[in-house]
């Protein structure tokens, strides 16, 4: 170390650039160098001269860069490179410089606008680098003892504190021009950036919001330019749009599509808002128009024709549509086989997600088309995707996958991912995983990297893809995607991979590097990262168990065909931190899972398990505990049961909400693992976490109690409704709780989130526009941007909105409570003489528990349009009350118990039809639009109307005298003759047919 660091403190210019020279040529490939040069503080001395550099003036376009780019650097700016690109040497090194480098304050430093913002291109991507590296590195973190920061799929804890550092808002304005300026290993460098560390909501939105999102959709659509791939006309529709500016020039080489694609498929991911921001951005409207022209009439296009915005739920087909002819013809035949009409709600099965609070109709609030065309931005991605290979194919249908999940293609395009994209998809992952098996996996270069990458996205692909498809599920299972991704998940527990060295090779047999303090953390190496191998299998185990859990959630084929494959065992090992080697039921020596905990940690020779694993094998049992064949042989086999049962109390709230909803299939009136749970004590801890505040875990407890006591002995039924306690059942399937969620909301002064009918009309001036970063490009007044910037509104409103999902989150909850009463007072434990007298005990309990006056108000208010007081909204009046109906599922579930009460004993009948009000309310909803609701209104009849035996005779005359006072007989007879479906006229025929002979 000839170095004075003196020099770096207090030398001139030209003496700390010959001194930085003599250090870069020192340290450049000698790890151990750049050890010593860590302990000796060399760190401070170059952040300082990262800091102390002048302000370089912004960058505000091209001019800037490209007339900086013919200067030489002076002294000041060299020494800043120089620091830069020993910060870079370092960050480079691994995963124990990363805890120095954060101490010393170097990511702060290269963030500053000084380094982001410099004229000189050669700062500006270095400092990207720096970037780039310290991500990289961050990814081989070990996994924390409690796991805290570890909840988001795929990213380390470090990956997770740095997205919070790099994404925050000052520096975003930074990212978003350097996307927008013409030097490529710069964009390619954030758009990596994004892809890696873009996982969070806020993040997302963020990026949106600040013009990033637009940046990238204006680099997406510079590739179709490049290519040709342009709709017929596009420049002469665009200028006439208004958008002439904002139409791309065509794409540079040195960009990977690859890294647009799969930063922009980062950022919209999960969120019809994001989704449509890109389809809206205005250089992808200008290069894929959507004109409401056919064939004949599209070559006389005027100036002046309105551009047509693609919406949700697309259905104006079109004659002529350009995008079309670059895929290949799909039978008539076949475009009509599609099961699926993307729409709100699609979550239903997905791990870990709730069902978005929003529904078709209200998203096309805002629009002034009964029709929406799609946009041909959809079938250019099919395209890429089946023409292109490797990364930039994955990155094209994870955008397709958001735009295909969040309801923005026509129908008909299931059928066409399910013949072109998936096959591709499981393609690539078999060529790449034969590559991976021919490949030396030491030392581990780009090629590798790259191969793993692949291998590790196309299972997360594919899931985002089938999920809620039962065609698109079809097509990967014919496409060997269940014994290919077994394959890969079996993989997963292979050999443990080399260790890393604890300490570097040196020449000296006792190195001593000198030390400027013990306590200075910017001289101390960190801990050693996970080997990245390790890192890849565990990244793989999860995405892979998704995948499994996508493709099991429908048929019973698929589901045996994965048992098939011996896999229990690896998934159950999956349900542990710490995993040993997977073994079949038979060798195991202890099939209940006890005494597995953190001292395994040091015995692991598999890694450790993260909360995402947990979660993702945690979803697969429960799409595999579906089928009752399974459950009752390869699941009880293995003893899945008891390592679920130890999840329920899991230190991660994460984890127990997957465990909780893994319970709710395990302990059906058919499942033998139901008396395992009920001798373990489980009962309480369903209870309690149906008090949880938490929605999700609320929700999968109760829906978990609702199954437990159907069809169980009256007192496990007792036994629930105690621990569970009266009083809060009763406030789970009440309005309280929403009504709070709304309070709650509006004291704290968010005008934005309570006032929920903002007015949808184009020329409200009162918010501010969604294309507010972009005004320098287009005009804000546009036609088309303020139509779109209506629609944008309209669903950030929906996605948003706190009140809304707290509605939601309590509807479901309320549901599934009326379904647990439903369930206490049905079937009973046994068919038998006393069955009939176990259900009338059962019944008369919960009248005294609850209250037999309280308890029909309840039912009552779940049946009657509720008005919102408008007073807490902006310039609101009285007349602007907003009303809510009752939805369907709630008024099946109320009807069902009515049923249920009128099946007991004559004297239960009679009670129900003394509720005039109730029964009036019911009365009117015999025309309901959904099917359910009706069928359970004929069964609530034909109870009511059934008479026990002669004795019942007068009682049952004037039950049926009073349901035709109030309307039913002739209602009935309109279903019996004119509803539509068989199943509502046949049991209309027959109520009313007991309503006319009662005796």
């Amino acid at each position: 170390m000839a170095v004075d660091l003196s020099l770096l403190h207090s030398g001139t210019p030209a003496d700390q650039l010959a001194a930085l020279r003599t250090l870069k040529h020192d340290i450049i490939g000698h790890i151990n160098k750049k050890q010593q040069w860590i302990q000796s503080g060399i760190l401070p001395p170059l952040v300082r001269l990262v800091r102390q550099s002048p302000p370089a003036q912004e960058l505000n376009g091209n001019d800037t860069q490209q007339h900086a780019e013919g200067a030489r650097l002076n002294d000041v700016e060299s020494v800043q490179l120089y620091a830069l690109q020993l910060l870079a040497s370092f960050a480079n090194a691994g995963y124990q410089f990363l805890s120095p480098l954060c101490a010393s304050g170097a990511i702060e430093a290269v963030l500053a606008r000084s380094c982001l913002r410099s004229p000189r291109s050669q700062i500006v991507l270095t400092s990207l680098r720096i970037l780039r590296a310290v991500t990289e590195a961050a990814a081989f973190a070990p996994i924390p003892p409690t796991d805290q920061a570890s909840r988001h799929s795929q990213l380390s804890p470090d990956t997770v504190i740095l997205a919070n550092i790099i994404l925050a808002n000052d520096h975003l304005e930074s990212f978003a021009s350097i996307l927008r300026n013409d030097v490529s290993a710069q964009v390619s460098a954030v758009a990596r950036l994004i892809l890696s560390l873009c996982r969070e909501e806020r993040h997302q939105f963020a990026l949106v919001n600040c013009g990033v999102l637009d940046a990238l959709a204006t680099r997406l659509a510079g590739f179709a330019v490049a290519e040709g791939q342009v709709i017929p006309r596009a420049d002469e529709i665009s200028q006439s749009n208004g958008l002439s500016n904002c139409f791309p020039t065509p794409a540079r080489p040195g960009v990977e599509l690859s890294d647009i694609l799969g930063s922009i498929a980062a950022i919209i991911t999960d969120s019809p808002y994001r989704t449509c921001r890109l389809l809206y951005s205005p250089s992808i409207l200008a290069v894929f128009p959507n004109t409401d022209s056919d064939w004949d009439t599209y070559w006389k296009i005027h100036a002046g024709s309105p551009d047509k915005l693609a919406g949700m739920r697309p259905t104006k087909h079109k004659d002529y549509e350009p995008m079309d002819l670059l895929l290949p013809y799909t039978p008539i035949q076949l475009r009509g086989l599609s099961s699926h009409a993307p729409s709100f709600p699609l979550l239903s099965s997905r791990p870990g997600t709730d069902s978005p609070p929003w529904t078709i109709a209200e998203a096309s609030r805002g629009t002034d088309d009964s029709e929406n065309p799609e946009s041909p931005l959809v079938p250019w991605l099919i395209g890429l995707a089946r023409s292109c290979h490797g990364l930039d194919a994955l990155a094209a249908a994870a955008v397709l996958a958001s735009l295909f999940k969040c309801g923005f293609t026509y129908r008909p395009r299931e059928t066409t991912l399910g013949l072109s994209v998936v096959p591709k998809l499981l393609q690539i992952l078999d060529v790449a995983d034969r590559s991976a098996n021919d490949t030396d996996m030491s030392p581990l270069d780009s090629r590798t990297q790259a191969t793993w990458a692949v291998i590790e996205r196309v299972p997360e692909i594919l899931t985002h893809l089938v999920t809620d498809s039962d065609s698109l599920q079809k097509a990967a299972f014919d496409s060997g995607a269940v014994k290919l991704i077994c394959k890969l998940l079996k993989s997963t527990y292979d050999a443990e991979p080399p260790s890393i060295q604890n300490e570097l090779w040196s020449p000296n047999a006792n190195p001593e590097p000198v030390q400027m303090s013990d306590d200075d953390p910017t001289c101390q190496l960190g801990q050693l990262g996970q080997h990245p191998l390790l890192v890849h299998r565990i990244r793989l185990r999860e995405s892979a168990l998704k995948a499994l859990g996508a493709l099991g959630a429908s048929r019973e084929e698929y589901r045996k065909a994965i048992v098939d494959q011996d896999l229990i065992p690896y998934i159950k090992e999956s349900l542990y931190r710490f995993p040993v080697r997977p073994r079949q039921s038979k060798e195991q020596p202890n099939n209940d899972g006890t005494g597995r905990g953190q001292d395994d940690r040091a015995r692991s020779e598999l890694g450790e398990n993260p909360t995402s694993v947990i979660v993702a094998a945690s979803y697969t049992t429960r799409m595999l505990a579906r089928s009752v064949s399974i459950l009752r042989t390869s699941l009880m086999d293995n003893a899945v049961e008891k390592t679920i049962e130890r999840l329920l109390e899991h230190h991660e709230l994460e984890v127990q909400v997957a465990a909780t909803a893994v319970v709710c299939n395990m302990v059906t009136d058919f499942s033998p693992m139901k008396e395992s749970f009920i001798l373990a004590g489980r009962v309480k801890t369903l209870c309690k976490h149906a008090k949880s505040q938490n929605a999700a875990l609320r929700l999968n407890a109760i829906w978990a109690l609702n199954h437990l006591v159907h069809a169980s002995s009256i007192e496990l039924k007792k036994t629930c409704l105690e621990e569970l306690q009266p009083g809060w059942l009763i406030q789970l399937i009440c309005d309280d709780m929403e009504d709070a969620a709304l309070s709650s909301t509006r004291a704290k002064g968010d005008d934005c989130n309570s006032d929920e009918e903002d007015d949808m009309d184009i020329d409200d001036q009162n918010r501010e526009s969604s294309y507010k970063p972009l005004e320098d490009q287009v005009s804000l007044d546009n036609h088309i941007i303020r139509l779109a910037d209506a629609r944008l509104h309209a669903l950030r409103e929906m996605e948003l909105n706190p009140v809304r999902k707290a509605r939601q989150d309590d509807l479901e909850v309320q549901e599934k409570g009326l379904g647990f009463i439903r369930n206490l007072i049905g079937e009973p434990h046994l068919n038998g003489a006393d069955s009939a007298n176990d259900t009338t005990e059962m019944i008369d309990h919960l009248f005294n528990t609850l209250g037999q006056d309280r308890f029909f108000e309840i039912l009552a208010s779940k049946l009657k349009t509720k008005t919102l007081n408008p007073f807490g909204r902006r310039g609101a009046t009285g007349s602007e009350a907003r009303v809510l109906y009752p939805q369907a599922k709630i008024i099946e579930a109320v009807v069902y118990i009515l049923v249920h009460l009128a099946a007991s004993i004559p004297r239960h009948r009679q009670l129900v039809i003394s509720q005039k009000e109730l029964l009036k309310l019911l009365a009117g909803l015999t025309s309901s639009q959904e099917r359910e609701v009706r069928v359970a209104l004929c069964h609530l009849i034909n109870n009511l109307t059934w008479r026990d035996d002669d004795s019942d005779a007068p009682a049952c005359s004037q039950r049926a005298f009073e349901l035709k006072k109030l309307g039913f007989l002739n209602k009935l007879e309109s279903l019996g003759q004119n509803d539509e479906e068989l199943d509502v006229r046949e049991r209309a025929k027959t109520a009313v047919w007991q309503m006319k002979h009662p005796q």
